[in-house]
């Protein structure tokens, strides 16, 4: 009987390797040391190199997060998805803490009240407590949107914003509404494309490199 041991690398090992290929298979870039490993960590994620095109750092992304995560900000994800596929290990490393605003039972009757989604109502509730935080939206364009309001007011400045909603239905808009705001650090993609994988990829390559640099 053949041992799978044999055959089946420790996880490690084939994140290592999966790194490798997708170096090898980029060939040139113009990322630098601090924005390749969180780019690369998007590709393996989604087996898709197209976000190397479509990928856009804010000049203080990286930096604004660091600071963020050294004084133990909050982080204020979308979706109860990416909560869970955060590193705990990561997480506890820099004593953070994720809340998924949706995910209150009082959300759903603001939504109604306020006649917005439910994903909207979540960050209009919380709205001064984004005020220094990492905020991270992967699936609702509504709650991006929403976001920017809250910014554009001088309701809340974020830290960072991570806007990556998938979707045919205003989650490119949404994007670009972020990207305008130059004053605000952002990471966002262009397009349709995203989703909560790419925003935990973002999150966990950001986290390695400002780990790295400590």
């Amino acid at each position: 009987m053949t041992d799978l041991r044999e055959i089946v690398p420790e996880g490690k090992s084939i994140e290592e390797e999966s790194f490798r290929i997708i170096d090898e298979e980029i060939g040139s870039h113009n990322f630098d040391d601090i924005h390749w490993p969180i780019v690369r960590r998007v590709i393996h994620a989604t087996g898709d190199f197209e976000f190397a095109k479509l990928i856009y750092f804010h000049p203080e992304a990286v930096v604004s997060c660091k600071r963020a995560l050294q004084s133990g900000a909050h982080i204020f994800v979308d979706t109860r998805m990416i909560a869970a596929g955060l590193s705990p290990k990561r997480l506890q490393k820099f004593g953070v803490e994720v809340k998924v605003p949706v995910a209150d039972g009082e959300t759903q009757e603001l939504a109604r009240e306020w006649g917005i989604t439910r994903s909207a109502a979540a960050f209009r509730r919380v709205g001064r407590e984004l005020d220094k935080a990492i905020v991270v939206v992967g699936n609702a364009p509504t709650a991006l949107i929403e976001v920017v309001r809250i910014i554009k007011e001088g309701v809340a400045f974020p830290a960072l914003v991570i806007g990556v909603p998938v979707g045919f239905v205003q989650a490119s808009e949404s994007k670009e509404l972020l990207r305008k705001l130059s004053f605000v650090p952002s990471i966002t993609v262009e397009g349709r494309k995203g989703g909560s994988p790419v925003a935990v990829a973002i999150l966990h390559g950001l986290m390695d490199v400002i780990a790295n640099e400590r």
